[in-house]
């Protein structure tokens, strides 16, 4: 019996520490059972009374299995803090729901940081989920931590939630549509392993990467700073917070971005030893608690089959890596929000860019690509990778940084450095990768499927050839937003690109195209053209193709689209389609070039001697036209990238 409580028996479930209106409620599992486990075991409470911890044993006869449980009848302290122990070891609430004591990112703790219980209840202000079908999807992947801490972010709030918040203009501006958090549960970053003795050479470049980024170096052990392990998957990560409460300003950045029309998908990593229960119980808690839109699971033996059985997520997002064959039975085969993210596309176009043989079928199979049942994510570059702007600079990884000879991450990139390894003051090694990087964001975003983009690619972020950066908490890993200005090509580009599949559905259709003319208009939905139209060259040697979109399929849009992919480093001709009467090609966008200036229209001539329209396009260069009746087209300016701006200047 205690002074200001009594302690009784409880419910078992749920597990973990919360308030009632009758006390605080605590269900935690032992581990052992009776009679193995006979040491003492419960809580150990930190409030104003007992600032050194009070140990509370759970009552007699108070456990179902493994699973014990009190009532502190009377206790109504939300301020207090607690531990678990048992015998002599102590540890964290596997579902606390925040931690006590802020602490500094990427310190080492003395003591094991207490847990507390929910606060209280958090006014959403009617926010909900967005829930936007995969097609008319744009995924932004970033850092929470790495995105906003380098000292060019412009944001009060570096390395936070707050300071995500604060590049909400920016992310609107840019046009994508969903945001996918890396790791921002609660993990201890510190790793056990301390980071080898630097060379002087290592040991200079790691004080001046600091310096560059406002940061104080010397660290002596290394920092998980992907996130990537068993955490505390019931609380946001109290290190990106600004300030004492991450679980309001986790909740603050939620709403707003929804208010700006953004969803928010999580990554959550999940080792073999958290059973499939246990994972259901944490998306079910992220989607009700934090109005979460969607998650990527990560892990060996996930539970994709109970996920996509769930009611409660058939309107959330699964993205998974692991091949899953949705049935009848599953809400997200009915409701198509189960996403297949596609290694695949990658690769293969990471080798078209190269200019490797026989990917002319490949650029084709995922120009079309789409299922019924389940989202394709396509994308170039991702978290655990090479950078955009690293693939076109860099033949090889350079992870010398890491600590382990080089020897971390993939050897197989796929990577092409244009000429030169690493960075190159020719003028014309520099307009090449330019080039090579609006191609690789070309066949992203003018594919079906949902286009990821990993942010800082769309402004050439680099990670200096590093492929794996788990560990760089410092300018290698971080968004360097100073090389907006030096990119600013690259990301009006992009940009422009984003508008182009918004604006068009047939870029983003719902259902699989089929190469075929199923509505008898005289033209099919998707289309392929080589020198002469409709006669692609997918042999081996050939590394250009021409791809046609006909905008009917895509609803009331009667434009036609004409994509021409010359990947080869020689120009090559490709002939048009006609098309129906009042209606003429005009070039929308070219990688070769800042301003639709480039690979203009040309009479060819045919089999039969006849005039044809056609097109050069330069070397290793895409180029878009658009088709639209000269009667539209005579108040409209071209849509190309110095236009656009320009036009947005005036308004």
């Amino acid at each position: 019996m205690h002074k200001d409580f009594d302690v009784i028996k409880a419910d078992a479930y749920p597990l973990g520490v919360s308030f009632c209106a009758e006390g605080m409620r605590i269900a935690a599992v032992c581990g052992k059972i009776p009679p193995e486990g006979t040491e003492e075991f419960g809580v150990i409470l930190y409030d104003r009374k007992h600032r050194e911890g009070i140990r509370i044993p759970f009552p007699e006869k108070s456990s179902v299995g493994a699973v014990h449980a009190m009532l502190l009848r009377g206790y109504h302290d939300r301020a207090c803090s607690y531990l678990f122990y048992c015998g002599g070891r102590v540890w964290q609430d596997p579902y606390c729901r925040r931690l006590a004591d802020p602490y500094r990112y990427g310190l080492k703790r003395k003591d094991l940081p207490r847990c507390m219980a929910q606060d209280a209840a958090y006014d959403w202000e009617g926010d909900e989920t967005l829930c936007y079908p995969y097609e008319d999807t744009i995924l932004y992947a970033l850092h929470v931590r790495g995105f906003t801490k380098h000292r060019t972010s412009g944001v009060q709030h570096k390395g936070t939630f707050l300071g995500l918040t604060e590049k909400i203009p920016y992310l609107k501006e840019l046009g994508i549509t969903s945001l996918l958090l890396m790791p921002a549960y609660e993990f201890d970053e510190i790793m056990d392993t301390e980071i080898p003795a630097p060379t002087m050479e290592q040991a200079a470049s790691r004080i001046q990467s600091a310096a560059a980024a406002g940061e104080e170096g010397g660290r002596s052990y290394r920092v998980n700073y992907w996130g990537y392990q068993k955490g505390l998957y019931y609380a946001p990560k109290s290190g990106y917070a600004a300030g004492k409460d991450a679980a309001a300003e986790f909740r603050d950045m939620v709403k707003k971005l929804h208010k700006n029309g953004i969803e928010v998908l999580m990554q959550f990593y999940f080792p073999p030893e958290v059973t499939r229960a246990e994972m259901l119980d944490v998306i079910r808690y992220w989607v009700l608690e934090y109005h979460i839109d969607g998650f990527h699971v990560m892990g060996v033996d996930l539970a994709i089959d109970v996920f996509t059985k769930e009611p409660l997520l058939c309107g959330t997002k699964i993205l998974t890596s692991q091949h899953y064959e949705p049935d009848h039975g599953d809400y997200m085969a009915k409701t198509r929000r189960l996403g297949w993210l596609s290694e695949g596309f990658l690769y293969d176009m990471r080798k078209a860019l190269k200019g490797d043989d026989s990917m002319v079928g490949q650029i084709l199979f995922h120009a079309r690509n789409g299922r019924p049942e389940t989202g394709i994510v396509n994308y170039i570059a991702k978290w655990d990778d090479m950078r955009l702007a690293d693939i076109v600079s860099f033949d090889r990884k350079h992870n010398e940084a890491n600590g382990e000879d080089n020897h971390d991450g993939t050897d197989y990139n796929c990577s092409w450095n244009c000429g030169v390894e690493g960075k190159s003051r020719r003028k014309s090694i520099q307009e090449l990768r330019l080039r090579q990087m609006k191609n690789a964001l070309s066949l992203v975003f003018l594919s079906q499927g949902t286009p990821l983009l990993y942010s800082g690619d769309e402004f050439g972020n680099t990670q200096e050839g590093n492929n794996n950066p788990y560990c760089q908490d410092n300018a290698v890993a971080w968004i360097k937003w100073n090389r907006t200005e030096s990119g600013s090509e690259l990301l009006r580009y992009t940009k422009l690109l984003i508008e182009l599949r918004k604006a068009h559905p047939i870029l983003h259709s719902v259902t699989p195209l089929r190469g075929m003319d199923y509505l008898s208009c005289g033209y099919p939905d998707i289309s392929y053209h080589g020198k002469d139209a409709w006669r692609p060259d997918t042999g081996q040697a050939s590394r250009s193709v021409g791809i046609m979109y006909c905008g009917q399929y895509g609803g009331s849009d009667d434009t036609f689209l004409y994509i021409g992919i010359n990947l080869h480093w020689n120009a090559y001709y490709f002939g048009l389609p006609q098309l129906p009467k009042g209606m003429k090609w005009t070039l929308y966008a070219a990688s070769d070039s800042p301003d639709a200036s480039a690979a203009g229209i040309k009479e060819g001539v045919g089999e039969q001697g006849e005039a044809i329209p056609g097109i050069t396009v330069p070397p290793r260069t895409i180029a878009v036209y658009i088709a639209k009746r000269e009667a539209a087209a005579a108040h409209e300016r071209p849509l190309t990238a110095g236009g656009r701006e320009k036009r947005r200047a005036k308004q």
